[in-house]
């Protein structure tokens, strides 16, 4: 029997960190290549530390909400960081200013703007999804949208996105099939519609989502994931919840930490 903490050679492993209610998404690529997506609404090390992270090649903000980027400096000044990604939206908060400051002194790090482009981590592809335009929709519907591919294991990940910017990328034909979905806005209701499952077809759906007043994950977006995928968690309940893909397309699911 294998160490559950052992990375298995030929599988990308996805885990939905246990940041409490806000995203972080750690992947890392059978060759050791590392991404984080979102990094929490606390300071580091949001669970990041139970991993053997040498280097992290991507970091992305998929929108300046506190409970996605809370933790990103604290990241910045632990680990080697070689790309940074977000959409160019900006906010008003402490949170994010320290976060804009930080990269501004971190000459090292190289900025990347989310558009549509594929970027290569390892073994995997990372492809960043087409944006509605700068200022026509709210800080959540302008989300970073990631389709991560390793083989025939695909994963759909993008933040907070509500209704109007799930139908964009319907719209815009860019939603592929895929086998783990990170539902979008913490389970809420606002954040997700038939057309868009039925286009994504999850076989796993996790919900990054802690103790919280907005009612989520709600019951109605719990039944529509239900309805369609086969496995449906969240880390409220689970704590961390790592998948693992593999390039023929299978996959595993590990709960209970790295």
């Amino acid at each position: 029997a294998t160490d559950p903490g052992d990375v298995q050679e030929d599988a990308i492993q996805i885990t939905f960190l246990d940041v409490g209610q806000g995203d972080g998404v750690l992947i890392r690529t059978p060759e050791g290549a590392t991404a984080l997506v979102d990094a929490g609404p606390d300071d580091f090390p949001n669970g990041l530390d139970d991993f053997d992270i040498e280097r992290l090649e991507l970091v992305v903000a998929s929108h300046p909400h506190a409970d996605h980027i809370g933790g990103m400096v604290g990241v910045m000044n632990t680990y080697p960081v070689q790309f940074y990604m977000d959409n160019t939206d900006t906010h008003t908060t402490v949170t994010y200013r320290e976060l804009i400051e930080t990269l501004q002194q971190r000459t090292e790090i190289t900025y990347l703007v989310a558009e549509p482009r594929t970027i290569q981590l390892g073994g995997a592809e990372i492809q960043v999804l087409p944006l509605l335009p700068p200022g026509s929709a709210d800080l959540n519907n302008r989300s970073v949208g990631l389709v991560v591919r390793y083989g025939a294991f695909t994963a759909f990940l993008s933040g907070d996105s509500e209704i109007e910017e799930l139908t964009f990328w319907v719209e815009q034909e860019v939603v592929p099939d895929v086998t783990l979905l990170k539902a979008p806005h913490h389970g809420g209701a606002d954040a997700v519609t038939s057309e868009f499952l039925e286009r994504a077809q999850p076989e796993v759906v996790v919900i990054s989502v802690g103790v919280n007043t907005y009612g989520h994950p709600h019951p109605e977006a719990v039944q529509a994931y239900e309805a369609v995928a086969d496995t449906v968690m969240t880390t409220r309940e689970q704590g961390p919840v790592t998948i693992l893909g593999y390039s023929d397309g299978r996959y595993e699911i590990r709960t209970g930490g790295a």
